[in-house]
């Protein structure tokens, strides 16, 4: 009895272990370099939606936040490629300089340490490389995707280039109808300028940058000098760029830095004032708010009390923020949400409107 009852401890014991055994990981290890053949420096973030790895172990959702510092990456991660579930990696790059790209990467199960070029998807395939099973990336395996594309406005019936744009009752945007030489009402009526009004307003919106968008020019030019210059928005691929850290303004004449050249396909527009001057009403464009960006300071003060306060923009790294979700904004001050807490190399960029 008491050889069977040991017996019985040995099985016991052993299933536990193995019960509570964490699931393999695979090891990426490269250095990382920019285009200029210098090492890459500054913070890589990692994140993925839950999973089932291969051993049936729940993989829950998280954010893995990893400094690279002189090109040295390592990082183990459970295998994506034979999961029981559909899974992948979001792997974003973030530069000391603000700069940053993102890349998905599925991981197979390895032994040995694999390089970046082993586990990144190709730009528009939906399959994982090589002989592993394919497999779809939805838009809910992308953290962020959707809520960027829910905020992103979609091209209306009346869209036209060289317009003002306006958003028409379905939130679509649409061109301004009416003479080049007329001006555009709040309501989105046109006529001519100054009927009624005192001061002068002229603003232009969605203007596409001329210039030579082939990964090499860094020069484009705008039909008009914005006035004041930091009343210019420039988006690239939708993400606002950072005055004087991405690209330097001449007049109307952009030049780029050569890390934030425009790549072939990518797209540029530009909004501006020219002039403006409204009874009542100023503009604050561009500011950093104070405050320590240390990836634990919440708290941000801004120079002066938006007004009205829904007309505060805030921008992280060239992504729009939304009131409620992301920030509070009191008075002059924002307070940001646990996680959307700006991290060490972030920036942080504010637009809005002040009585005067």
């Amino acid at each position: 009895m008491f050889r069977f009852n040991r017996w019985l401890l040995c099985a016991a014991l052993a299933l536990a272990s193995r019960m509570m055994a964490q699931p393999a990981l695979t090891t990426i290890q490269d250095v990382l370099y920019t285009a200029d053949g210098g090492r890459f420096n500054g913070l890589m973030i990692v994140s993925w939606k839950s999973f089932e790895a291969v051993d049936t172990s729940n993989i829950g959702s998280l954010t893995q936040r990893i400094q690279i510092n002189n090109g040295s990456l390592y990082v183990q991660l459970v295998p994506t490629t034979n999961a029981d579930s559909p899974a992948s990696y979001t792997v974003q790059y973030n530069t000391n300089t603000g700069i940053r790209f993102t890349e998905v990467w599925v991981v197979p199960p390895s032994t040995t340490p694999l390089r970046v070029r082993d586990v990144r998807l190709a730009p528009g395939a939906v399959s994982t490389p090589g002989p592993a099973p394919s497999t779809s990336v939805q838009i809910s395996d992308v953290v962020g995707l959707q809520s960027a594309l829910n905020v992103r406005p979609t091209m209306g019936a009346g869209f036209a280039v060289s317009r003002v744009v306006l958003i028409n009752s379905l939130g679509s945007l649409d061109g301004a109808v009416g003479n080049l030489s007329d001006c555009i009402h709040v309501d989105g009526t046109s006529g001519a300028c100054g009927a009624g009004t005192s001061g002068t307003a002229s603003f232009v919106d969605a203007e596409v940058p001329s210039g030579a968008f082939n990964g090499s020019n860094a020069t484009f030019t705008l039909a008009n000098s914005p006035n004041p210059a930091y009343s210019l928005a420039l988006y690239r691929n939708g993400l606002l760029l950072k005055q004087t850290v991405d690209y330097t303004l001449s007049a109307n004449a952009i030049a780029f830095v050569t890390a934030a050249i425009p790549q072939s396909g990518d797209s540029l527009l530009a909004a501006y004032r020219l002039s403006v001057s409204l009874p009542g009403v100023g503009f604050v464009d561009a500011e950093s708010p104070s405050g320590s960006i240390n990836g634990a300071n919440a708290l941000f003060t801004l120079s002066q009390t938006p007004n009205p306060a829904a007309s505060l923009a805030v921008y992280r790294n060239g992504m729009r923020l939304r009131s409620g979700v992301d920030y509070t904004a009191s008075s002059n001050s924002i307070t940001f949400v646990t996680a959307s807490v700006p991290q060490i190399g972030d920036i942080l960029q504010c637009s809005y409107r002040i009585s005067q």
